[in-house]
């Protein structure tokens, strides 16, 4: 869980930046605190709470037990406001990193950090199935018996529904911030036409 959320929490960030493209590159503050406002809305309302919930209640899924042997994270009293703490650090550094690439004009560098992030997690998921795709406890992932995820219907349902819910409330958010740019017209397109109008 660790492994995947923290790094696309920090690709989340760096896609609010895309999104806020023309609003960053204007240069003005409040649009920059609007487009960083709704990242931390997104990642407080739409994405915490979701491997909170997994790493509560289904403490061995993934690739936990390569570091994590007990059954229950309340086994470790500081994992979860470590977790928090480091999510969060992430969210915020995906922005801040994509705000400031987008300002001086490298779009295309800040996708390619959350592009490498989405591989990154693509293959961290699927290069380990016999890992990522099994619950159970360390016992279980060292006898080699831990059940697939599909066989437990709760999990199986809030995976969907998780899934639902962060997607919608990022399109949502990313179009909200995308709308909001229309209007804009960044300074250097601006300098540009004007140079082309006077020449």
């Amino acid at each position: 869980m660790v492994q995947i959320d923290v790094p696309i929490a920090l690709g989340v960030g760096s896609i609010f930046a895309d999104a806020a493209n023309r609003q960053l590159r204007s240069g003005r503050a409040e649009y920059r605190f609007r487009a960083f406002a709704k990242n931390i809305l997104f990642q407080s309302f739409f994405f915490s709470w979701i491997p909170v919930y997994f790493l509560c209640n289904y403490f061995g899924w993934e690739t936990t037990h390569m570091w994590w042997h007990a059954g229950s994270v309340s086994d470790y009293p500081y994992y979860l406001a470590i977790f928090l703490l480091v999510f969060f650090a992430a969210g915020v550094s995906g922005f801040v990193i994509g705000a400031r690439l987008v300002g001086d004009g490298h779009l295309w560098a800040n996708r390619a950090v959350y592009i490498g992030v989405f591989v990154y997690a693509g293959i961290w998921i699927f290069g380990q199935t016999n890992s990522t795709f099994k619950l159970g406890t360390y016992q279980d992932w060292i006898a080699g018996n831990a059940p697939w995820f599909y066989t437990d219907p709760t999990f199986f349902r809030m995976l969907a529904l998780t899934i639902a819910i962060w997607a919608v409330g990022l399109v949502v958010f990313v179009r909200q911030l995308q709308n909001e740019g229309k209007h804009l017209d960044p300074p250097i397109d601006a300098m540009r036409r004007a140079e082309a109008a006077g020449a």
